[in-house]
């Protein structure tokens, strides 16, 4: 099957059955939480080039741009122009990256989104599964399985502001093993006034094997080259320069399946993460007055770094009883880090955490169903955390179910939280600036508390879902960097002798309701309404600072997405957001106005003999130019034209 063609009863019986709720296979009115399905005909429909443009579908969540290859995603706000209290996964693999300021780098996927089955998002905290990284919510990517894809595929894209995508892929079965390789360029000319064009290299390896009837090896494989354009023209200590940076990956997951009812699952993940930014800068007392009148002083800066990850993990399902499943297993994650400029006097730093999980499922009665779920997690700045949930579910009948849930979860501070110094020296051995400085006692972990109460109705007749959810977060020593005095004698001369420190005393209530309405009379047809409302209150006024948290999500969101079918062959399909005023996690000059924002794409395919083709035309972010990050950076239309071909 391919260029979206699935049959009708995927999608018109049974609601999908998920994965990223609990780690136990559940249809979505048994999950304990809220999940939101974005299936393999929505990704290819919206004319999205990445995944996280496709996060603006999900109740919830903000989705902005620092620059032109740098989308930033939070849920429920709390986020700056690095957020890290989200967890991205891709077949198992975490894209979350702890070590500096950011979390997610969407940057290195090497997934091309033709190869995504589909998207779960799990919306609310669900460390009890996934661990720290999960705090706030969980997207999880599932790629295609290497035997349900096109012998040869290829992509061509083109348009506006230098948009040059070209992908290709092969599959190829070899008897019990299925093979597919994908390869791929990206590039555009960034934003206008900004120094951000950028280009991608990947290449991404899937392999299944099924050498019995109870074994399974997934053998994944990968790389990114990204070479872009960074800096701020005019600014002396971020001038316009070239970086390049790459990430490479081995995982490979060996299932054992004895039965219907257990399965054993064992993984392990070798990454390698890379970055090339080197560059000096000539300063003057003309440019910095603290400087003697006669001084010219040349820094030396190098942002580079080298990380190396690797985790094992063993997973473990089975059923004691037949009103019983029970999943269960543990890992160990390791990190080293160098990178000299963001640890002084230029230490590597290893970091490792290790994670004991469990959920038990208990199917009480015809209409209860109970979660109870855990995870116990520690690393090398903190001991052993528990993050526990308990999900009660009660099936009205089998298409009206009610959700309850409450839980607590943790995030571990990550090394550059822990530990960051960033110093500055003129001339190799001149102390001018202390940008970064440690903490000044071992951050304890960021706690939230969470409950909800949820409804879900699937009416089947209807080929309808209906999904509301309503909730309470309270998150207390939240962590945030704040400007104090270096400790440092005599104090740098620049930054009036201040310099960063994150500080793990911020208490946040969060208070709103998420609904998402679904109508689905065809595989490659809908009309969908999202809506979200967010109330966030703190207690930054009881210690004299800025309400950046409060504002850091919108009260009011709404998206209404649709795609049908009017004549064969013939795909329309269009999206409309609502976004309110907010801001990201800066000044309050930096507060963006409420905008709105059109998605639009055209298909028609041109099947010729054995090959299947599609020509489709995206036009992007329709409308006025508006802000979305900080209110100097906006963002208008984008038109592109995109070719695919499958043999």
């Amino acid at each position: 099957m391919a260029l979206g063609d699935a049959p009708e009863d995927a999608y018109l019986g049974d609601l999908p059955v998920v994965l990223s709720a609990s780690r136990l296979a559940q249809p979505t009115r048994e999950a304990p939480g809220a999940i939101t399905v974005i299936d393999r005909d929505m990704i290819r429909a919206s004319g999205a080039r990445s995944v996280a443009e496709l996060l603006r579908w999900v109740p919830g969540f903000q989705v902005g741009e620092a620059n032109a290859f740098r989308p930033l995603t939070a849920y429920h706000g709390l986020a700056d122009d690095n957020p890290r209290r989200m967890l991205v996964r891709v077949d198992g693999r975490s894209l979350y990256s702890p070590y500096f300021l950011s979390g997610v780098e969407w940057h290195k996927l090497t997934v091309d989104i033709d190869d995504i089955e589909r998207i779960e998002v799990f919306r609310g905290s669900n460390a009890t599964a996934f661990g720290s990284q999960a705090f706030m919510g969980v997207v999880n990517i599932i790629t295609r399985p290497a035997a349900d894809t096109p012998g040869l595929r290829m992509r061509l894209t083109q348009g506006e502001n230098g948009i040059r995508d070209r992908q290709v892929s092969i599959a190829q079965q070899f008897g019990p093993l299925n093979v597919r390789l994908g390869m791929g360029r990206e590039s555009d000319d960034g934003t206008r006034g900004l120094e951000d064009n950028w280009q991608k290299h990947r290449a991404d390896l899937r392999m299944d094997w099924q050498p019995a009837a109870t074994h399974r090896v997934e053998i994944h494989a990968g790389g990114v080259r990204f070479d872009n354009r960074a800096g701020t023209a005019g600014e002396l200590s971020d001038p316009p320069r070239d970086q390049r940076s790459s990430s490479s990956f081995g995982q490979i997951r060996w299932h054992w399946l004895p039965d219907a009812q257990e399965e054993l699952t064992l993984s392990y993940l070798h990454q390698s993460e890379r970055l090339k930014d080197e560059y000096g800068v000539l300063i003057t007392s003309a440019e910095f007055p603290q400087l003697p009148s006669w001084a010219t002083i040349n820094v030396g800066v190098d942002f580079g770094y080298t990380v190396e990850r690797d985790e094992l993990e063993l997973e473990h399902t089975f059923s004691p009883r037949d009103d019983i499943r029970v999943v269960w297993g543990l890992g160990q994650r390791e990190d080293k880090i160098d990178a000299p400029q963001y640890f002084y006097p230029g230490k590597a730093i290893t970091y490792t955490s290790r994670r004991l999980f469990g959920n038990l499922e208990w199917r009480a009665s015809d209409r209860w169903l109970i979660n109870l779920g855990a995870m116990a997690e520690e690393d090398d700045y903190n001991s052993a955390q528990l993050s526990p949930r308990l999900g009660i579910n009660y099936l009205l009948t089998p298409e009206h179910t009610l959700r309850v849930a409450i839980g607590r979860a943790y995030r571990q501070p990550f090394p550059f939280e822990q530990e960051g110094d960033a110093r500055f020296y003129g001339n190799g051995v001149i102390l001018l600036r202390q940008a970064y400085q440690p903490p000044s006692e071992t951050l304890a972990p960021e706690r939230l508390r969470f409950r909800e109460i949820g409804y879900l109705a699937e009416l089947e007749r209807w080929r309808t879902s209906l999904d509301v959810r309503v909730f309470e977060e309270k998150l207390d020593r939240l962590t945030h960097f704040q400007s104090n005095p270096s400790p440092l004698f005599p104090p740098p001369p620049m930054d009036d002798g201040e310099a960063k420190q994150p500080i793990g005393n911020r208490k946040v209530s969060i208070h709103g309701a998420e609904l998402a309405l679904l109508w689905r009379p065809a595989a490659t047809s809908w009309l969908g309404l999202n809506y979200s409302r967010i109330e966030i209150s703190t207690n930054e006024q009881d210690i004299q600072s800025k309400p950046f948290y409060k504002n850091s999500a919108p009260r009011a969101s709404a998206s209404v997405l649709a795609g049908w079918a009017p004549w064969p062959n013939w795909h329309f399909s269009v999206a409309h957001h609502y976004v309110g005023a907010m801001a990201w996690y800066r000044d309050e000059d930096d507060s963006l106005p409420a905008y709105q924002r059109t998605d639009l794409r055209v298909a028609r395919r041109l099947d010729i003999g054995t090959t299947r083709a599609e020509l489709a035309v995206t036009i992007s972010n329709i409308g006025a130019h508006h802000a979305e990050y900080v209110p100097w950076i906006k963002t208008g239309p984008a038109a592109y034209a995109t070719l695919r071909l499958e043999i």
